[in-house]
């Protein structure tokens, strides 16, 4: 399993680079490990899970996965990185309105050339939706559709899981079933989970808690 190493990290928007809204951040993340990202909203969160995972890039700094320099890569390498190798899950789940449930999952699956088999049916009872495969998505409740954007994440297999706020839509509930089946299923295949979350409550599950202010990593270390 790769690690992530993140060096120098800065990104600014439009002609104003005093105005950063993440500045020279540095770290790693091991192969396998649960990091939870935290801090204030606008504090800078969404987007450094936004560089680590080829969503946008760096104003200045790098991004290396494994032996693999990101800033080396065009944009048709890095959405195929993204495509085989990562998953992402959204505050606002990010489904298909106009797909089903097993449609959605079958997504990555073709885009990723893999077979179908038993994937979905087992996936959706793995999340606890086994019976909803021809539901459409304003058929669930916010819980439900999260469950079905945690299977799309993880059902082709990828090594690295970037889960942006995924509870703010949630009640309390709801969150914590979310946040138990994330830690599990990443855990029990060994895959590298980042969720950023202004949420206290997950940090105890973490290996590695990044804390960011004002767009600056002020805190990097083992969760208490």
């Amino acid at each position: 399993m790769a690690d992530i190493v993140f060096d120098a990290l800065t990104r600014w928007y439009g002609d104003t680079p005093q105005r950063r809204v993440l500045d020279d951040v540095s770290g790693q993340i091991r192969g396998g490990e649960f990091v939870v990202v935290v801090g204030r909203s606008g504090s800078g969160k969404s987007t450094l899970l936004n560089l680590l995972g080829g969503l946008d890039l760096p104003s200045r700094g790098t991004v290396r996965i494994g032996d693999v320099d990101m800033a080396t890569l065009n944009d048709r390498r890095i959405t195929e990185l993204r495509r085989a190798r990562m998953g992402f899950i959204f505050q606002s789940y990010n489904l298909i309105p106009t797909l089903s449930v097993a449609d959605n999952l079958r997504l990555p699956l073709s885009l990723n050339g893999l077979p179908e088999d038993n994937r979905v049916a087992e996936w959706l009872d793995r999340v606890g939706l086994d019976g909803r495969q021809e539901a459409w998505p304003d058929q669930l409740s916010g819980g439900e559709q999260q469950r079905v954007a945690i299977a799309r994440a993880l059902i082709h297999g990828p090594e690295f899981i970037f889960a942006d706020e995924p509870t703010g839509n949630l009640d309390l509930d709801n969150a914590e079933r979310v946040i138990a089946l994330l830690d599990g299923l990443c855990r029990e295949s060994g895959r590298t989970l980042i969720m950023a979350t202004h949420a206290r409550e997950v940090v105890g599950l973490a290996d590695q808690l990044l804390t960011i202010r004002d767009g600056r990593l002020v805190d990097a270390g083992a969760a208490a």
